[in-house]
C-alpha cells in the first residue's frame, strides 16, 4: 500500500502534531483524520466524490471473508449494507483497513447509519465520513460507487453533497419498512434531481412501481435473505 501524504489535498496541515510519534504514526494520533482533507463541496463542506461507471457482477459484504474472496475474483464490489459496528475501522483506521478494499478493487462506500431520530449534527458527520472513506480510496485507485442515505425532508440540504453527477450510485432497500416507503420514495426523488444518476446500484428489491417513476436504468444485487428467493433467478 502507498500512503497517502500527510498534508491535506487542499495543502494544509490539521491536527495536533506536538507528539513526536506524529510523523511515523500519525492514523493513532489524529482520530478527526484531519491529516487528509479532500476538496469539497457546499455549505458543509462534504468531500467530493469522483463519478464511476463501473458495474459490479456482485456485492459482498465488507465482514465476509468468503464473500471478498469471491467478489476479488470475480469483478464484484464491496459494500457497507451491514451494522456500522463491522466497519467503523474504516473510519478510525483507514489505512490499516485500506488493504481489504484494495484486495477486490472496487467497493462502494461505506453506509454509515443516519437514522431519522439522530440529531442533525450527528446525520451531517455520517454522510462527511461515508465521504471522507470514499474520497480516500479513490485517492489510492479503487473504484469506489457512492452509497447514498437520506433522512427526513429536512436532510436533503446535505445528505446528497459530495455525490458525483452521472455517476452510477447505490441504495439499499434493506430496513425499509412499509411505513417508511413514502419518506424512501420522496428521498430517492431528491436524489435523482440532486446527481441525475446514469445507474442505481440497487441492494435488496426496488418497490415495484419506482423502477419506471424514476427514469434511470437500475441493477438489483440480492441481500443475504434474498439470494433464494425467485425473483433474483429470472435474470
Amino acid at each position: 500500500m502507498v500512503a497517502p501524504q500527510v498534508r491535506g489535498a487542499t495543502g494544509t496541515i490539521y491536527g495536533t502534531k506536538s507528539s513526536d510519534r506524529w510523523d511515523s504514526q500519525p492514523a493513532k494520533m489524529d482520530t478527526l483524520n484531519a491529516r487528509l482533507i479532500f476538496e469539497c463541496v457546499g455549505q458543509w463542506e462534504i468531500p467530493v466524490l469522483q463519478p464511476c461507471s463501473f458495474v459490479p457482477e456482485s456485492l459482498a459484504a465488507w465482514h465476509d471473508p468468503k464473500q471478498r474472496a469471491h467478489a476479488a475474483a470475480n469483478n464484484g464490489a464491496l459494500h457497507f449494507f451491514i451494522d456500522d459496528y463491522r466497519f467503523e475501522k474504516c473510519w478510525s483506521r483507514p489505512e490499516s483497513t485500506y488493504a481489504k478494499v484494495a484486495e477486490v478493487g472496487a467497493a462502494l462506500s461505506p453506509d454509515f447509519s443516519m437514522w431519522r431520530d439522530m440529531p442533525k449534527a450527528m446525520q451531517l458527520w455520517q454522510i462527511y465520513r461515508s465521504r471522507w472513506c470514499a474520497a480516500f480510496w479513490q485517492h489510492l485507485g479503487v473504484e469506489v460507487i457512492p452509497s447514498v442515505t437520506w433522512g427526513g425532508p429536512a436532510t436533503y440540504e446535505f445528505a446528497f453533497d459530495g455525490l458525483p453527477q452521472q455517476s452510477h450510485v447505490a441504495i439499499s432497500m434493506v430496513g425499509v419498512r412499509k411505513d417508511g416507503q413514502g419518506l424512501f420514495r420522496n428521498g430517492l426523488h431528491a436524489m435523482m434531481q440532486a446527481c441525475n444518476p446514469s445507474l442505481i446500484l440497487v441492494y435488496g428489491k426496488l418497490l415495484g412501481d419506482l423502477t419506471a417513476e424514476i427514469g434511470c436504468k437500475i441493477k438489483q444485487y440480492p441481500t443475504t435473505l434474498d439470494i433464494k428467493r425467485p425473483y433474483f433467478r429470472k435474470g
